[in-house]
């Protein structure tokens, strides 16, 4: 199969009849166009595995202005003469062997091609092809004229024409062990599937796209590790450069990951596009309701204002009400998610994924409750939910005043809730805005029971999946694999089987049984600084992973003690920024998606590890949501995963663990 990267979208005349030869050939094989600003390039280039190459280009002047028998000189010819002469050069720019090229001839037929080859290309390195030899027997010929190169002329060729493919090593952590002693840096670059994913739809959308709808959308579904924070981040990149007037907006789920690939990007790249905002959703939602609503809005720091509330209320009025108070809260931020109006949407709104049913006379209480809950935060204390604010924007009726961008992109779409995906809509330029979204569907452990249907957005057709994992080892991704098997196995939409063809084999998680949970805060250390030693890995590789069951005030000071105070970097704390380059990352379970490390360590699980096995007290959709919760902080770690807890592991998932 040929990839195109990027896709041809508006394929007419000669270059859609280019694209039906290219198509034809048998094989895998990528033909890539250059779209780095400022620099002279081949229209593009045909490829073949990684290393064999053809430069191609297609010259559409008819023979009779060429014809080299004429007395004067025509203004065709010259133009043909120095398109062949950067052609025959263009090697000797980026300092690699000559490469192979190819002209195709669209208005000269083979004997008029011979003639023109004889005047301007012999010893030059370049073959002419006619029109009707492309079109008949191109996909025969093509591969005879690959040529094959070294990979340091492939990194080269790539490194000039195509950078925004390359990975620096900082921002990976795929290895490559090779052993070779000379004075030379291993490049990494994005698989081909990857960088045809972040290419996607680079041309704005043209007159068929916008009557099908506002705008397009894509979406990229991927298990951990294939790169989906790299694909939407480099289009991200590639969209704000190749736009610089128009605004270019990247959508996070949580602030560790907002923090950390803006260190590394700014690292890696220096200033980021100043057209490019990268900010998590909440903190973007918050800032456009500021925009419209001229004022900062306030939120309960802790739920058990809120908790209290509805406690309060409940027991004057709805004494009979059976949902607990965490539950009632986890409705109310339904009601806000699902951006339901009134109680007659309430009553018909789709309830699937909530946990616990609910009858009319039920909800007729239970948006009662909302309305007094909601009204005694506001009048009290000024306080709205969170989940209120995007329903507040979208319910609004001056849409007019918010930030609108040209360019949306979305990184771990599967955790974000309808009235979130509503406000992007709201904000994204209504004839030339493109929308594009990451998701992995085997880590949706906070928004279950959704569909992109249910959330308003028509994927069909537009969805690309990526199943090989780049980050992790065999070991690792098919023990997570395992763990999450047969849970949402049965519905391809909230389960990704990975392809583990290919993977490095690696070595199983391992799990180290403490005494106690501060035992297991000092073993956590005794663990990092083995792997500090052992494995020479430096404290920026490696990635700490706490749950509930720790004492994070003791852990942060154990940590700092053992390590340096300025070599640890709370990524949850909004205020802090890593005090040295060799930094160990700690973060919440919860706020670890989109991080990654060569080896991670995770503590104070013993709770969520017990609700991962079906009993009485966890039901059937908690199951499923720590299930997923428990894969996500697996697929973190590259090639070493670590897990201390000071209560054995279930039967059910200990034989995934080696143990000590």
């Amino acid at each position: 199969m040929t990839l195109f990267i990027p896709e041809w979208q508006r394929s007419s005349g000669s270059r859609l009849q280019c694209k039906r030869v290219l198509k034809k050939l048998e094989g895998d094989y990528v033909v890539r166009q250059c779209i780095t600003q400022g620099i002279w390039s081949p229209d593009f280039f045909l490829q073949r595995d990684e290393l064999e190459w053809l430069a191609l280009m297609v010259c559409e002047l008819q023979f009779d202005t060429l014809d080299p028998s004429q007395l004067f000189i025509t203004a065709e010819q010259t133009a043909f003469s120095q398109m062949l002469e950067k052609l025959s050069t263009f090697e000797s720019l980026t300092d690699i062997p000559a490469m192979r090229k190819l002209v195709v001839m669209w208005g000269c037929d083979s004997d008029q091609c011979k003639a023109l080859w004889s005047r301007h290309c012999e010893g030059r390195g370049i073959w002419l092809m006619s029109k009707k030899t492309f079109i008949d027997s191109g996909a025969e010929q093509l591969p005879k004229l690959l040529k094959g190169l070294s990979t340091d002329a492939r990194q080269t060729i790539m490194g000039h024409y195509f950078p925004e493919a390359e990975i620096a090593g900082i921002r990976t952590t795929r290895r490559q062990f090779v052993r070779d002693n000379s004075a030379r840096t291993q490049r990494y670059f994005l698989d081909v599937q990857q960088e045809w994913a972040s290419k996607l739809d680079l041309e704005l959308p043209d007159e068929q796209t916008e009557m099908a709808g506002d705008f397009s959308v894509r979406l990229v579904n991927g298990v951990a590790g294939s790169g989906k924070t790299l694909i939407a981040a480099n289009r991200a990149l590639i969209l704000a450069r190749k736009f610089p007037d128009q605004r270019v907006l990247m959508l996070i789920h949580n602030v560790p990951v907002v923090k950390d690939l803006k260190h590394r990007l700014q690292r890696v790249y220096g200033e980021i596009p100043a057209n490019l905002t990268i900010i998590t959703a909440l903190s973007w939602i918050s800032k456009q309701w500021r925009t419209l609503f001229k004022e900062t809005p306030k939120m309960p720091s802790y739920n058990k204002e809120t908790l209290d509330l509805i406690q309060h209320f409940r027991n004057i009025e709805y004494p009979d009400l059976k949902p607990g108070n965490e539950q009632l809260l986890d409705e109310f931020n339904f009601i806000n998610d699902t951006v339901i109006i009134n109680e007659v949407d309430y009553f018909k709104v789709e309830r699937a994924g909530q946990g616990f049913a609910l009858r009319k006379e039920e909800r007729q209480q239970v948006w009662a409750l909302y309305e007094r809950v909601t009204t005694a935060l506001l009048k009290q204390s000024g306080l709205r939910l969170w989940s209120s604010l995007s329903r507040d924007l979208c319910l609004a009726n001056c849409h007019d005043t918010l930030d609108v961008y040209q360019h949306i992109l979305v990184d771990e779409a599967q955790f974000f809730a309808p009235s979130w995906f509503q406000l992007i809509k709201l904000t994204l330029e209504k004839t030339e805005g493109t929308l594009f979204l990451c998701a992995d569907p085997n880590q949706g452990f906070l928004k279950n029971r959704l569909s992109w249907k249910r959330v308003g957005l028509d994927v069909a057709g537009k969805t690309k999946k990526l199943r090989k994992s780049y980050r992790t080892t065999q070991a690792i991704l098919s023990a997570a694999n395992q763990m999450l098997a047969g849970i949402t196995q049965t519905d391809p939409d909230d389960y990704l089987q990975p392809d583990f063809e290919g993977m490095a084999t690696g070595t199983p998680p391992l799990f180290v049984l403490s005494h106690s949970p501060q035992d297991a805060i000092a073993q956590t250390c005794n663990e990092i600084a083995a792997h500090q030693k052992s494995a020479e890995w430096s404290l920026s590789g490696m990635l700490l992973l706490y749950g509930k069951g720790i004492d994070k005030a003791l852990l942060v000071k154990t940590l700092k003690t053992r390590f340096g105070v300025d070599r640890i970097w709370d990524m949850n704390d909004k205020r802090a920024a890593p005090g040295h380059d060799e930094s160990l990352r700690i973060a919440t379970v919860e706020s670890a998606t989109g991080l990654e490390a060569n080896a991670v360590f995770l503590v104070g699980l013993e709770k969520l590890l017990r609700n991962t096995v079906q009993s009485h007290s966890v039901t059937e959709s908690e199951l499923e949501q720590n299930a997923r919760k428990l894969y996500m902080a697996m697929t973190r770690a590259g090639q070493r995963l670590v897990l201390i807890s000071s209560t054995p592991l279930p039967e059910k998932i200990a034989g995934l663990f080696e143990h000590t």
